[in-house]
């Protein structure tokens, strides 16, 4: 970008921008593709395929969400098969189509060609050095939809701000109700959309400043929200799923809620800021971009004599800014800590950013301290790149030529949840066994991928069982009796995710005929899952072979210690002593 450059020229600097782009999908792409799935999308997979086949959704699975996700699998697995290469394939497009939207938002702030080059170069990289544990997921794939609604929220903004515009019934509510169609499309995905959607729109209505239109946009975007939302709730009905969604929603919700709310810690805070390094930083200087343009506009519009609208940029400037803002306060304010509830601000930061610097570029009047800073983000930003690490590249021309196999996920893997390759021999070791749909029992949320990849039904309805085990004690009853009438035959366990660290999940017993490691407790019994024998060793994960009774619950998703189990018998055996004889 140089000073005299229009928006739509080519020059070197476009040029030697589109290389650096089209070099960055190239090194990356091949390793994106091959990158492991987060547990949330096979579990959003599974619900999927069960629909598919005749199941009902909350039913059939439990699931705390709204059905939205489930009906985004529904379509992608029926149009690209059931493999991790070609969902995460899908996810690579969907994306494109949200940094794509992105990158033209501040053309109309002057911002030339190689600007929106920059601006997608900053929003691929971003997205390629995340875990993937962002990847596919719920908050990112909104995006896309909440962008097709600014920019029909832009456009309603556009033709409502002249007021001596004769603009006519219909054609607000036509443009107003397509939006509502957008925005509840990503409610239904995830609702937290809402505040960014209803930011959105006041700081629309704010620089529209007319009564009769704005009520009529109001109603007829709400009719469109409540016209996608009737849809939903009738597929539901159809299904058979309102009862069980009902129930979810009024007696587990609240407690899986309020049990999440703990999850922000400092320990917890500390390791977000790493994994997000440093991108993080693009939000201190993202916001105060945003309160300036939110500044610049009002004064403009207090100062001005006459009722012409500012500038289209200006416009542009503030909604991108009340997007931002109200997307940020969401995911801090109602979310928690998980990577995947923020790629999004940061990718709205970006945007921001992008546009502030792109009209500073054009007026050459940028500093030397935005220089500075710019070249010291972009040094940080290599240096900590996945796809520049010397281990990583090596494997490029690997995830070329082959699909996704453990070796791969392990090697190319940014959060290490699971350890691949163990994983794969004990789904090796249960391929012996013979199992139908319902004879396994994964006990860890972790060990989902067992599931699709032997091709079997969970033994219960609670896929994700040690997490709705611990977030919802007091169905503690409802889960153990799931576990009681399934069918089981064998449950396997995740010692490191059950409390384990590392060195004592993979330490090896001095007895040959022990296969579990030395802290693992020895007077078990009759505590479900750790009592029943285990048959199968991998690394930190355990084959569990039911042999009835099941056993009790310990009153935890961990393994107990063998203080914790003899305190526990204690006060079973008083509780027993306590009840009156018949």
């Amino acid at each position: 970008m140089v000073g005299n450059q229009r928006t739509g020229q080519i020059t070197a600097f476009t040029w030697a921008a589109a290389v650096i782009f089209l070099l960055i999908l190239i090194l990356n792409v091949p390793l994106f593709i091959r990158m492991p799935l987060a547990t949330d999308v096979v579990l959003y997979d599974l619900q999927a395929q069960m629909v598919l086949n005749g199941g009902t959704m909350y039913q059939d699975m439990f699931e705390t969400n709204l059905p939205g996700i489930v009906w985004v699998h529904m379509l992608v697995r029926s149009l690209v098969g059931m493999s991790s290469d070609a969902i995460r394939a899908v996810d690579l497009v969907i994306f494109s189509g949200t940094a794509f939207l992105l990158m033209l938002w501040n053309r109309r702030n002057h911002l030339s060609l190689s600007g929106m080059l920059w601006v997608g170069i900053a929003l691929f990289s971003f997205y390629f050095s995340i875990s993937e544990w962002s990847h596919f997921q719920r908050d990112t794939l909104i995006l896309l939809p909440s962008m097709a609604a600014l920019w029909l929220r832009r456009k309603q903004t556009d033709r409502l701000i002249n007021r001596s515009q004769q603009v006519s019934f219909a054609s607000i509510w036509g443009w107003a109700f397509l939006e509502g169609l957008f925005w509840a499309a990503a409610f239904w995905v995830k609702p937290f959309v809402a505040v960014p959607a209803l930011c959105v729109w006041i700081g629309s209505q704010l620089m529209i400043r007319h009564f009769r239109r704005l009520m009529i946009d109001f109603s007829s975007l709400l009719l469109g929200g409540l016209f996608l939302g009737g849809i939903g709730i009738f597929w539901m009905w159809q299904n058979g799923a309102w009862p069980a969604f009902y129930e979810t929603f009024t007696e587990w919700n609240p407690e899986y809620v309020a049990a999440r709310k703990s999850g922000w810690e400092s320990l917890r805070f500390v390791q977000f800021l790493y994994r997000f390094y440093p991108w993080f930083l693009l939000h201190l200087i993202a916001v105060p971009l945003a309160l300036l343009a939110l500044k610049t506009y009002w004064s403009n519009s207090r100062n001005s004599e006459t009722d012409f609208p500012a500038e289209p940029g200006q416009r542009d400037s503030v909604l991108l800014a009340f997007m931002y803002l109200g997307w940020l306060f969401q995911s801090f304010a109602f979310q928690h800590l998980f990577d995947y509830v923020h790629p999004p601000s940061h990718l709205l930061a970006i945007t921001v950013i992008g546009g502030y610097l792109g009209s500073r570029f054009q007026e050459c009047s940028l500093s030397w301290g935005w220089k500075g800073g710019m070249a010291f983000f972009l040094m940080m930003v290599v240096l900590s790149c996945p796809a520049f690490k010397p281990e990583r590249a090596r494997l490029w021309k690997t995830c070329v030529m082959n699909s996704s196999n453990a070796h791969l996920k392990s090697k190319l893997a940014l959060l290490v949840q699971v350890d691949w390759e163990d994983l794969e021999a004990v789904k090796q070791y249960l391929k012996t066994q013979d199992l139908k749909d319902e004879d396994l029992h994964c006990y860890n949320s972790t060990l989902v991928y067992l599931y699709p990849e032997l091709s079997v039904k969970p033994a219960t309805r609670f896929v994700f069982f040690d997490s709705v085990l611990i977030f919802c004690p007091n169905h503690r009853n409802e889960l153990y009796a799931a576990v009681k009438e399934s069918p089981q035959k064998f449950v396997v366990t995740d010692l490191i995710d059950s409390g384990f660290n590392r060195d004592s999940a993979l330490a090896k017993s001095s007895s040959s005929e022990q296969l579990t490691p030395p802290q693992y407790p020895v007077s078990l019994k009759g505590a479900y899952p750790w009592s029943h024998p285990v048959v199968f060793r991998s690394g930190r994960y355990l084959v569990h072979k039911i042999e009835r009774p099941m056993g009790k619950f310990m009153g935890s998703g961990k393994v107990p210690t063998e203080d914790r189990v003899q305190e526990f018998f204690k006060r079973q055996k008083k509780q027993n002593s306590e009840k009156p004889s018949s």
